[in-house]
């Protein structure tokens, strides 16, 4: 027969063991908590406006997902590419240049729309008059991004392929688009390239591109398929509409056109008209036009004879 004791410490043992299983039960079960970042230098000029929709934008997918997110709204482009080759972020939205620029690293997911527009134009503006080719060797401030494939952004995508940036000008790296007009305000360059949506009145337009993507949401460690399925339940968040997913190989074809340029441009031939010579024309000589004068009837001899 046991004894009270014994009984009364199986059941703590008994008891601890039960708690021991609860405690670690949820912790198993627990989802991973994933990290969205935000970097929008170019498609959000105002840091406060950033770091409102990173927040926001983490509660509608922790929602739409069923883990937790938390969000980081990043300023500069070295700190956000930092975050991503540690691991630190999960998913981003991101500035179209800035997800061709991270590589392998992103994979595309869906277009974050602002105004019905998935795409934006870009503008070269100054403060004074005249023409792209006559900032030659001049300053032209630009958001930094990864270093070298800055120019061939500029070369490839706004100039068309027209010019080569990083000989034409001399760039002037900056934070964000808001560096970039207030480096022009002071003088501190002669232009500077931003999206024409925050090009100022009062500041000259000397180019406009054509329309390239703007924001982009990507996914940075192969969760692309569940982040994909789960946008229906997310939608708007301010500033933007909802998400758009991005159709076939239009993200790559960017890509590819930032990475190695647009396409040789071919010679342009006029078609030759088609030459059509009339048969009788070739067999009736009457038809060839002018004809040379009858020189038999110059050469007859005059039937008068002259006075001896």
């Amino acid at each position: 027969m046991k004894t009270p004791f014994l009984v009364a410490r199986g059941s703590l043992l008994l008891a601890a063991a039960l708690f021991a299983v609860v405690m670690a039960r949820p912790a198993s079960a627990a989802p991973k908590k994933a990290t969205l970042g935000v970097f929008l230098a170019t498609t959000l000029s105002d840091g406060q406006e950033r770091f409102q929709y990173a927040e926001a934008l983490a509660q509608k997918l922790e929602s739409s997902l069923g883990r937790p997110v938390s969000a980081k709204s990043f300023g500069r482009y070295e700190d956000f590419s930092k975050a991503v080759g540690e691991g630190q972020i999960d998913f981003a939205v991101v500035d179209g240049w800035a997800a061709v620029q991270l590589g392998a690293k992103a994979q595309p997911v869906a277009y974050a729309p602002r105004a019905g527009e998935t795409q934006q134009r870009w503008a070269i503006i100054s403060t004074q008059k005249g023409t792209v080719k006559d900032l030659a060797g001049k300053r032209m401030a630009l958001v930094k991004g990864a270093g070298p494939a800055d120019p061939k952004f500029v070369s490839h995508v706004v100039l068309g392929g027209d010019l080569d940036a990083q000989k034409h000008f001399k760039l002037v790296p900056v934070p964000n688009v808001e560096s970039a007009v207030k480096m022009l305000e002071a003088r501190g360059a002669e232009a500077a390239l931003v999206p024409v949506a925050y090009a100022p009145k009062d500041m000259r337009v000397l180019f406009k591109s054509a329309r390239v993507p703007g924001a982009v949401l990507v996914d940075l460690k192969g969760g692309a398929d569940a982040l994909s399925q789960s946008l229906s339940s997310v939608g708007a968040v301010a500033p933007f509409d909802a998400f758009a997913r991005i159709q076939g190989r239009e993200f790559e074809d960017f890509r590819k056109l930032v990475t190695q340029g647009p396409p040789r441009r071919q010679p342009v031939l006029a078609d030759a008209p088609d030459l059509r010579v009339e048969t009788p024309v070739l067999v009736q000589s009457e038809s060839l036009g002018p004809a040379l004068p009858p020189f038999a009837d110059d050469l007859a001899v005059s039937a008068e004879q002259p006075d001896d």
